[in-house]
């Protein structure tokens, strides 16, 4: 007999260093599924909901679609997007019930209006709903904030095992089995979680790279034992000054099992922790070694203005070293409404000179004066169709591209997340045959970009998303943490 699971959940990744606040509507244009389109919208897709959607038959789950929403990483959501959601659910698990169990998608680094752990304040809510022994699984972003108040409530909680990420349909999938696994046998796995007083950043936090590839190498050692149900290494957000900060381990299974696996994934990570320290390069310094590289793409990643890290992807720092630089078959990317629209506006093939980027904190530069041949000009829509997302909607707005004679500025009225080629392919760039290629991101760009890049070099600019959390005006932390404290110490 099939297991009647709701599914839903909310996805949102918070820059409490950003001033891009994050409404209802920045939900509505990113990701709003409600009632079937839930399902309609996820299947297929490399999301952690798709992944459900893909395991449900062979684990005997009726999966009942709830609410699933999401926006692009940000500041401060909205107090009544949490409550929206939060109701949603509430009223779906009584009008649904009796029930077997509950699948959410979260992130786990989202802050609210007034709740500082708003993942959390969600599971919480669902928990209270359903009562303490209905089963409840929740799938968690590698980046989330994990503390207590997350951890209690939920039966177990799976983090991706990748960045870039790749994996959300697999963890869903994981989410799937398990919580199956929990409904048939009434037994709940042990939980350990360990909380590490560092902090580190996602240029340092690839899975494929050192040293978190070996850390990820130790994770899959301790996950054969039969004795484990699943463990996480959770690489925590940086850039939310909130006490739930820092890394933390995740371990499920048998009690003796998981305390030793929780203890030897800290011990992993905290053995190396020197090794997390990043290396950037200034924007001037960066463009000469690509223009000496007399090779393309290079690819100038620009960490500080991480529009997937919630960084509103208008620094104008690089731009501004590009054309100082008198870099050729160049392009980058600038979130700039009215300069899109006033390029849109000029026509393709007419010349536009103005003012671009640098509108939303003096912190990510000064506008930057363009001139040039508009070469492309009109909304932008697509599915996502490379590894991240893959299959998920991507809206751009209005894109207007403006052709300076050496670099190619694209400007978009929806901020772009480089993860996907096609926001510079359908704009005019095909990124395999540029010099150079900026990259307002951290380490996606190699998921996406990395087969073809002949190099890169991470670049130092200000922002809200710096690599160097030295920078970071930090002033909730409750705790030492490392590299902030290089004496701090663990356990």
């Amino acid at each position: 007999m099939a297991k009647r699971v709701l599914v839903g959940g909310i996805w949102h990744e918070t820059n409490s260093f950003s001033p891009v606040a994050t409404d209802l509507d920045a939900f509505r244009r990113y990701l709003f599924l409600e009632g079937e389109a839930v399902i309609a919208g996820s299947r297929g897709t490399n999301t952690e909901i798709g992944g459900m959607i893909a395991a449900a038959p062979a684990a005997s789950l009726d999966l009942i679609p709830s609410i699933y929403i999401g926006a692009a990483p940000s500041g401060m959501v909205s107090r009544a997007v949490v409550d929206l959601v939060v109701d949603r659910l509430k009223a779906d698990i009584e009008t649904n019930a009796p029930l077997d169990g509950v699948l959410l998608a979260l992130h786990g680094a989202m802050v609210a209006e007034g709740i500082d752990q708003a993942d959390a304040h969600v599971v919480q809510a669902v928990r209270e709903a359903v009562g303490p022994d209905l089963a409840l699984v929740c799938t968690i972003d590698f980046h989330a904030n994990v503390e207590r108040a997350l951890v209690d409530p939920a039966d177990v909680l799976i983090a991706y095992k990748t960045l870039p990420h790749v994996d959300m349909g697999a963890r869903g999938e994981d989410a799937a089995r398990i919580i199956a696994r929990l409904i048939e046998t009434g037994r709940k796995p042990h939980k350990v979680f360990r909380k590490l007083p560092i902090i580190t950043v996602p240029q340092r936090q690839p899975t494929h790279e050192s040293p978190m590839r070996e850390v990820m190498a130790d994770l899959a050692e301790v996950e054969r034992d039969p004795a484990i149900v699943t463990a996480s290494v959770i690489g925590a957000f940086a850039y939310c000054d909130v006490p739930q900060l820092g890394m933390a381990i995740l371990a499920y299974g048998e009690r003796s099992a998981a305390e030793d696996a929780a203890d030897r994934l800290a011990e992993s990570v905290w053995s190396r922790r020197e090794l997390f320290k990043p290396d950037l390069v200034e924007p001037a310094e960066a463009v000469r070694r690509a223009i000496a590289a007399n090779a393309g793409p290079i690819f100038l990643v620009e960490p500080a203005d991480n529009i997937g890290g919630g960084a509103p992807g208008d620094g104008t720092y690089l731009l501004r070293a590009l054309l100082e630089g008198r870099a050729r078959e160049a392009a980058t990317v600038i979130w700039d409404p009215a300069a899109a629209k006033a390029a849109a506006a000029a026509g393709v093939g007419r010349r536009f000179k103005g003012k671009v980027g640098g509108n939303t904190l003096k912190l990510h530069g000064e506008p930057v004066e363009i001139e040039g041949r508009v070469t492309f000009a009109q909304p932008v829509s697509y599915r996502r169709d490379s590894t991240w997302m893959t299959g998920q909607p991507a809206d751009l707005g209005l894109v207007a591209t403006v052709d300076t004679g050496g670099v190619k500025v694209i400007l978009t009225t929806e901020r772009a997340i480089p993860f996907d080629t096609l926001h510079l392919r359908i704009p005019g760039v095909e990124p395999e045959k540029a010099k150079m290629v900026t990259a307002k991101c951290a380490s996606a760009w190699s998921g996406i970009f990395g087969k073809m890049a002949e190099g890169h070099v991470y670049v130092d600019t200000p922002g809200v998303c710096s690599s160097n959390v030295e920078r970071m005006p930090y002033t909730r932390l409750e705790r030492a943490f490392y590299p902030l404290d290089p004496t701090v110490e663990y356990p």
